[in-house]
């Protein structure tokens, strides 16, 4: 039988590496960093604590386990790197991203809430990369022209967004997170009377002009009976709505219940109970409702009836801010800066910070960059493109950018120690449960002999088939017992005395 070797601290070199070397299983050193990780996380119920030296014998045997997992090759098996992917990709995001640079644009997109904008546009379409020279020079034209005539006129005239027929390029009155984000960067920017250079969106490029700039009306939450105008109504179908809707506010007034009426009359069926609709801003609906809303003050309060487009309304208020609520809108600006335009701004800024960190170097010849210790070559540029279909002008800085993301993948663990024994403890948490499985689990539960001879030493006062999961567990008690003492025999392992003395 092989015995734990303390190793003496008289017999210990002084060494930096030595000293934070806690124990070893065979030849794999567990430093004390690690160590300490593992009982600093599982120790911190005051009432149970355990001194680090009673902990120690509760983790050797635990990283027993695991190294027999390793010496079985159970992290070889494909199911156990695919459930340590699922674990490690989504931890591993929140290191691959700059969160200085999301602060900032978390921030600003709620500053573009505190205001409302009455903005125009003249759009140039771009819908195919050969319309995009072509777009800008529209674009730089018009924008001279701009200059000495009515801008909504001007749209009129050479704007390829279908909606100018009706609008004349006038959006009306909009706040943040309503419109796409270069279009609302800039916007937002503009000075009144103002208009901007051609910016480039998803959809071409546009010209834009702010006429008027407030301070936001901030945000309401309403409720409404609502009446549709039938498509093709006539005057008379029309007027007969309107005046049952007069009637329906006659009952409020003299003190007829909301909710009830909601009930009775409003056909809007895809609110909330009580007719209650989403929280609204500027530039969520239309402007006739939108001012209907925003002239109530206080909640409960009740508007004439209000005629819209697409119908009539009767509103009242429920809850009014004279800010958009930080909270609230949080969780929807960081899903936004995810998925538009901002996750490229977010993913350009680490990756600039990343080639300064490693000292990114273009090369030359058959050398495509150099950074930290990575050569990147022509011919993996080119089975980068192959394998990706990429072929356009941009290939070189998405296959430099891809390779400096995944070198920076590769570096977590060693970058930041916390991530590190996460990880670890993650490995090593899925090797425990699928070995303990095998050895011990499955082993209990299905060797009925074993467990029928527990039951009949055992002195159990009930039968069997109620006292089953009882007599498992005392056979996995067994198991484990067994099986620990199988290990300590079959490994080596040495304790250095001194570091475990330092943790407190």
């Amino acid at each position: 039988m092989k015995k734990i070797a303390l190793i003496l601290s008289s017999l210990l070199v002084c060494s930096v590496i030595t000293a934070q070397t806690l124990l070893t299983i065979n030849d794999k050193e567990i430093s004390k960093q690690e160590f300490e990780y593992y009982y600093n996380k599982n120790n911190h119920i005051e009432s149970d604590s355990l001194t680090a030296n009673d902990y120690l014998d509760m983790f050797i045997n635990f990283k027993l386990k695991v190294e027999e997992a390793y010496s079985l090759k159970y992290d070889t098996a494909a199911s156990f790197a695919e459930e340590f992917q699922s674990y490690r990709t989504p931890l591993a995001s929140a290191y691959l991203t700059d969160s200085a640079k999301i602060k900032e644009l978390e921030e600003e997109a709620y500053n573009f809430l505190l205001k409302d904008i009455e903005v125009s546009h003249i759009l140039f379409r771009i819908d195919s990369p050969e319309d995009t020279a072509v777009a800008y020079e529209k674009a730089l034209a018009a924008k001279k022209r701009a200059k000495r005539m009515d801008f909504n006129k001007l749209a009129e005239e050479v704007s390829e967004d279908p909606s100018v027929v009706y609008n004349k390029g006038n959006l009306g009155w909009v706040t943040g997170m309503t419109m796409v984000y270069p279009f609302e960067k800039a916007a937002f920017s503009l000075k009144k009377k103002k208009v901007s250079e051609p910016i480039r969106t998803m959809f071409g490029y546009h010209l834009i002009k702010v006429h008027n700039i407030r301070p936001t009306r901030g945000e309401a939450q309403v409720a409404h009976i609502f009446k549709r105008k039938p498509e093709g109504a006539d005057s008379a179908q029309i007027d007969a709505i309107r005046k049952e809707m007069y009637r329906i506010h006659s009952v409020i007034k003299n003190g007829g219940e909301f909710d009830d009426l909601v009930k009775a009359h409003s056909e809007d069926r895809n609110t909330l109970k009580g007719g209650v609709l989403p929280w609204i801003s500027t530039g969520q609906t239309n402007e006739i409702f939108e001012d209907a809303v925003f002239s109530l003050e206080n909640p409960g309060d009740v508007s004439p009836v209000v005629e819209a487009p697409y119908g009539f309304h009767i509103i009242q208020l429920k809850e009014r801010l004279e800010k958009p609520d930080y909270n609230r809108w949080m969780p929807q600006i960081q899903t936004r800066i995810r998925m538009d335009e901002r996750a490229y701004i977010v993913r350009e800024s680490i990756v600039n910070k990343l080639k300064k960190e490693y000292n990114f170097k273009l090369g030359k010849d058959t050398v495509v960059a150099h950074f930290a210790d990575v050569t990147l070559t022509i011919s993996q540029l080119d089975e980068f493109c192959t394998t990706n279909n990429i072929s356009s002008k941009d290939s070189l800085d998405i296959f430099v950018n891809t390779k400096l993301m995944e070198y920076e993948d590769s570096q977590l663990e060693k970058k930041y120690p916390e991530f590190g024994f996460l990880m670890q403890e993650y490995r090593d948490g899925i090797l425990l449960f699928n070995i303990s499985k095998d050895k011990i689990w499955d082993k209990a539960s299905q060797d009925e002999s074993k467990l029928k001879e527990i039951y009949e030493n055992g002195n159990f006062d009930k039968p069997y088939n109620k006292v089953r999961g009882i007599v498992i567990s005392k056979y996995q008690d067994e198991l484990e017992k067994q099986w620990i003492k199988e290990l300590r025999e079959k490994y080596t392992v040495e304790v250095n005395q001194k570091v475990l003395n330092s943790i407190k």
